[in-house]
Parts: structure tokens; C-alpha cells; sequence
């Protein structure tokens, strides 16, 4: 016979392994509607009945509460796609760590991409866009959302050039780069004369969510 603390254990591992599976969905699908452009399917995969919910792009500055992350996603992805522009982010090494309530999530991706960006009266220019995307989930409304977001930049370079000789892209000042945004917490893209730290760092198990915890990501701990 099985004891009802172990029935309650099962119970929780069958939550978390359904939990994993449907945050890799939405994470999935939230990326394919922003290498597309399609800003309002983007916005419906975040919490914004969360009053702190948040993204930080890069060093685009931290976009947080319901009209900033909006406002944001406008910002990022408002403009009218022209021919021959292209983003393509792409997720992999997932490190997801599902709260033992089931009542919220952390997770960790890596993040290789590519982008095609126009230029006048030149050809489109050719970059890499690698970085690592460190998000908080949230189970509201029988779903999972995300509830903080953060998009760690690694390399950003013209593709001819890489990220060694052309360091154009990164070398911007930490300041917002809109009005509903705040200074940015963490922008250490690769440099060839800096140091890399173990930031993001990978989530591990815990029981529920505390305050404390709310930048787990930006500690310098990849192994643990």
C-alpha cells in the first residue's frame, strides 16, 4: 500500500513534469511570435495582471507593470517588418525548475540567433545575436505566463566581422532607451578585453516563492 506521503510526493512530480512541458510551450511559442514581429500574441504570454511584472532587454533598460512591459513590446516590436529584415532567436539548454507548490517556475535558456537588419542604400547587414533568457513563471487563470523576463546579451556583431574584431553593438551607454523603462540590472556582453562571469545562473530546486530570491539569475553561480 502506498502512505499518503508518498501519493503526495507522486502527485507533486506529476504536476512539475506536466508544468515543464507546458512552460517549454509557452516559451516556444512566445518566441515564435517575436521573431515574427506579432507584439500582441507576445504580450498575451506574459502575467499582466501581475502588478511587477517585468522585461529587461539587453541593455534596453527594465520595463516593469502592465503599461511599461506593453509600451515595451511596442518599442521592441512595433515597427512595420520590410523585406528583407529577419530575427531568428532560438531556445536551447533548457534549465527549468518548477516551485514545489506548483505555483511558480524559474528558468534558464541559451539563446543562438541571427538577424538580417537593414541599412539605406546598402544591402542588409548580416549579425549574430546570441544571448541567454532567464525567466520567472507564474500559474494564474489555469496557466502558466511569464511573470519576469530577462534577455542576457552575449554576443551581438556583424556576422562577417564577429564578435572578436566588431564590438560596435554592444558598447552602448547603460541608460533606459525609453521613458517607461529603468536602468538596466545586468549588461556584460563578450568583450575580448573583459571577463565573463557565470551570470545568468541556472536555477535549482526550491519550495515556493519568496521576495528574496527575485534575482536569482544575475548570481554568479553556474553550477552550484
Amino acid at each position: 500500500m502506498v502512505d499518503a506521503e508518498r501519493k503526495q510526493k507522486l502527485l507533486m512530480n506529476i504536476n512539475k513534469l506536466n508544468a515543464y512541458t507546458e512552460i517549454q510551450n509557452t516559451m516556444g511559442r512566445m518566441i515564435a511570435a517575436l521573431n515574427f514581429r506579432q507584439k500582441e500574441k507576445v504580450a498575451d504570454f506574459f502575467a499582466l495582471d501581475q502588478k511587477d511584472v517585468s522585461f529587461e532587454y539587453a541593455d534596453e533598460g527594465v520595463f516593469e507593470g502592465k503599461d511599461a512591459v506593453i509600451a515595451g513590446i511596442e518599442y521592441l516590436l512595433g515597427k512595420e517588418v520590410k523585406p528583407g529584415e529577419m530575427i531568428d532567436l532560438q531556445l536551447t539548454t533548457p534549465v527549468i525548475e518548477v516551485a514545489d507548490d506548483c505555483r511558480t517556475a524559474r528558468a534558464l535558456w541559451w539563446s543562438p540567433g541571427a538577424a538580417s537588419v537593414l541599412r539605406e542604400n546598402e544591402d542588409p547587414q548580416a549579425q549574430w545575436i546570441w544571448g541567454d533568457f532567464a525567466v520567472d513563471f507564474i500559474y494564474e487563470h489555469d496557466e502558466w505566463k511569464i511573470w519576469h523576463l530577462h534577455y542576457f546579451t552575449l554576443i551581438h556583431c556583424d556576422y562577417h566581422k564577429g564578435w572578436v574584431d566588431d564590438t560596435s553593438l554592444i558598447n552602448r551607454p547603460n541608460t533606459p532607451m525609453h521613458d517607461n523603462a529603468q536602468p538596466s540590472t545586468w549588461h556584460n556582453p563578450y568583450h575580448p578585453k573583459a571577463i565573463r562571469y557565470g551570470i545568468p545562473a541556472a536555477p535549482y530546486p526550491y519550495e515556493t516563492w519568496k521576495e528574496e530570491d527575485r534575482y536569482w539569475m544575475l548570481r554568479n553561480d553556474k553550477t552550484r
